[in-house]
């Protein structure tokens, strides 16, 4: 099914627009945070744990689409570092990324330099974190009225 046909499907539903708008900011929430990889089995996983409504779970979950991965996990990472005070070695990294993109992926030194940046993980997740939490506060009263409006236009 299209976005399309979901997006049709999210306004037509029988839950109130309350309860459709906190399942597609829970969606927000799940789809922008650090669990790479995972966002739709945790969708899918907190729809059924706390009865929201899968599609507008998916909604939200799926709004965290590749084009906007990189930079939104780049300025989280930063937004991380900034919060715990980390910092990171330019220098090293630079070195590092360079090794890899000339011995591949697999070299043993890119992967040691990644094990021994806890701080950078740490940044990572706490930075995600926050940014998943302010988009989903951000996404309820907007997707509250949004659903409101349509609704009222329909009937």
């Amino acid at each position: 099914m299209k976005v399309t046909g979901l997006v049709k499907r999210l306004f037509h539903i029988e839950d109130t627009p309350e309860r459709t708008a906190l399942a597609f900011s829970v969606g927000i929430f799940l789809g922008f945070s650090p669990f790479l990889g995972f966002h739709t089995l945790a969708g899918l996983a907190a729809a059924f744990l706390f009865g929201l409504n899968r599609v507008a779970v998916l909604l939200g979950v799926w709004s965290n689409t590749p084009w906007w991965i990189v930079p939104y996990y780049g300025a989280a990472t930063g937004l991380g570092i900034w919060l715990t005070g980390s910092s990171l070695d330019y220098t090293s990294i630079h070195a590092t990324f360079r090794g890899a993109m000339e011995q591949g992926t697999w070299s043993s030194s890119l992967w040691s330099f990644l094990v021994s940046q806890s701080g950078l993980l740490l940044s990572f997740i706490i930075g995600s974190s926050v940014l998943a939490a302010v988009l989903s506060l951000a996404a309820y009263p907007f997707s509250l009225r949004w659903i409101r409006f349509y609704r009222s236009r329909k009937n």
